[in-house]
């Protein structure tokens, strides 16, 4: 009697969980939780609102630029042992800035954080699910992000309990052993570089009979750009640009939300509802955003979700009461999310993945920029109007021909004869 077919797991899954793991512990170098240090760095070191602001700012910029060899060097490691790296790294950088004792030192763990958590780890992350998914590509990592912002939004409250009870040295020197304690034996016990390395295909699906002598054979079948090669298509910079815009956005209106909105007359109290309904909308939106990914083609998904950017952009000029605002916070969520979602998956499928490090990273370097300059667009709008009209109208602007662009985005030419294009469930 034959036996029953055995139901295998498929490892990928566990790479999604590890990689959700990793994200998560990038928190500390976050923005959102970032922002729980201004108070107490400022008290303790005596530093103007300006120089404090400046020195994150300025080592965003910095941190941005060393992305590119950090991919180039994921290509060759592998997420597997790039995730080891990063989690040793990013609990390193938690300690830095823990023990900082002046204002240059403060800058230098600004510099720590937003390389090797808000950067590295996030670049790691989604390379690793890149590796393992095509076809279902955006809704896997839809289903990530559900899980990321889901814990999220209770970071904040979590690290703010944590300064007011034990100080802010101890509670980022406790995130750096928590890191690196969730991240390291998991990456090393969990994760494998390539469904072809353990038998197994993109997506799950069953491999072909001759997986097993072939190796890595399938990469041949995908489309090959080296980051050179992607940066001379058209299809690059839509991405770029794409990635770019959305962050210096959100950021800016996330970090100046309680002086926006007293422009309009609302209260602190109406700030902190409105960024608690961004990190549930960010979360809540996170899978529908990554089926579209997957069913709808980049060139219409993404100019519809550019319009939505700046309408909601332009929406906090009218803003009138606690639940405008909240609508206008959501509606920046869902564009946020959804090209955000559009754009990563596009990334891989239209490049493939034997070079998706270095071409992810540089990419993501781009959108770490833009994080550092949303805050200036609305600090110097203010500082030269005293209103925050004019950031929030070329916000609107800066949408407009991203989302002229995204029209004619398509996959580009194959850069050789020897690299065949994969389809794209989502072109057309």
């Amino acid at each position: 009697m034959p036996d029953a077919p055995s139901i295998r797991w498929f490892p990928g899954y566990t790479v999604v969980a590890v990689a959700a793991v990793a994200s998560i512990a990038s928190a500390p170098g976050q923005t959102f939780l970032l922002s729980q240090l201004n108070a107490p760095l400022r008290a303790t070191f005596d530093i103007g609102e300006l120089a404090l602001n400046g020195a994150y700012t300025l080592a965003t910029l910095t941190a941005a630029l060393p992305l590119v060899v950090i991919g180039q060097w994921t290509d060759r490691l592998g997420p597997r042992h790039m995730l080891a790296v990063s989690g040793a790294a990013a609990g390193l950088a938690c300690l830095v800035m823990s023990s900082a004792v002046n204002l240059l030192t403060v800058f230098l763990g600004f510099f720590a954080l937003r390389l090797f958590t808000a950067g590295t780890l996030s670049v790691v992350s989604q390379h690793a699910l890149a590796m393992w998914f095509h076809r279902r590509l955006g809704s896997i990592h839809g289903v990530m992000q559900v899980a990321v912002f889901g814990v999220w939004v209770l970071a904040p409250q979590l690290a703010l309990y944590l300064i007011e009870t034990i100080g802010w040295r101890q509670t980022y020197g406790l995130f750096g052993v928590m890191i690196a304690v969730a991240v390291i034996p998991a990456a090393y016990l969990l994760v494998k570089n390539r469904p072809e390395d353990v038998g197994h295909a993109l997506d799950g699906d069953r491999p072909a009979p001759e997986a097993a002598t072939a190796g890595a054979a399938a990469l041949s079948s995908e489309p090959g750009f080296t980051l050179a090669e992607a940066m001379r298509t058209r299809s690059y910079w839509t991405l770029v640009a794409a990635t770019f815009v959305p962050p210096l956005i959100g950021t800016a209106m996330i970090f100046d939300i309680q002086p926006i909105l007293a422009e309009r007359a609302l209260t602190p109290a109406d700030a902190a509802v409105a960024v608690s309904a961004w990190s549930g909308i960010m979360g809540a939106w996170a899978l529908p955003a990554g089926m579209l990914a997957d069913r709808v083609s980049p060139r219409r998904l993404l100019p519809v979700a550019m319009a939505v950017l700046a309408l909601s952009s332009l929406s906090f000029a009218v803003v009138s009461s606690r639940f405008t605002a909240v609508l206008a916070i959501v509606s920046l969520g869902v564009g946020n999310s959804t090209v955000a979602a559009c754009a990563s998956t596009a990334l891989a499928r239209y490049f493939g993945r034997r070079h998706h490090g270095a071409i992810r990273s540089s990419v993501t370097r781009i959108a770490v920029i833009g994080t550092g300059l949303g805050t200036l667009v609305t600090g110097v709008s203010f500082e030269l109007t005293r209103s925050y009209l004019p950031a929030l109208i070329i916000f609107a602007s800066m949408c407009l021909p991203v989302l002229v662009l995204a029209l004619s985005a398509r996959p580009p030419e194959a850069p050789s004869a020897r690299h065949e294009q994969v389809a794209d469930p989502a072109a057309g």
